[in-house]
């Protein structure tokens, strides 16, 4: 799974990096998860089908992939609140509200396999945004 930055993403990633004595932009720490394989595109700016469980705020770190440092990183737990299969996740920059989350701006979404989950089962995500 390799996470694809969005336009929204990369607006995200500007502004976070913009002069100014007080930087605004929250970091993209809360991921959300979906059933849709609808395949990855910089335009989305929200998961395609997402799941109704709320967005998990994550841990975030910079670790190394190739190069010192180069790569931001959030792992986040989510546990099922229905039997239903996960297929999409993505990370946003607020925790958003409503069943399922609305709000804020994707930053990266991923397809993976279809997981097949029961009620309390839960999945921890690691997703990495390398710098290259």
């Amino acid at each position: 799974m390799s996470p694809l930055v969005t336009n929204a993403g990369k607006a995200i990633e500007a502004a976070r990096m913009g002069g100014g004595t007080v930087n605004s932009q929250p970091e993209p720490l809360n991921v959300q998860w979906g059933t849709s394989a609808t395949a990855e595109a910089v335009t989305q700016s929200t998961l395609v089908a997402a799941a109704t469980e709320a967005r998990v705020a994550g841990t975030s770190s910079q670790v190394t992939t190739s190069v010192t440092s180069d790569t931001y990183q959030v792992v986040a737990t989510i546990t099922s609140a229905s039997a239903q299969s996960i297929q999409e996740v993505g990370l946003f920059d607020t925790a958003g509200s409503g069943s399922p989350a609305t709000g804020g701006n994707m930053f990266v979404r991923a397809v993976h396999g279809s997981m097949t989950l029961a009620i309390g089962d839960s999945v921890t995500y690691t997703l990495k945004v390398q710098y290259t």
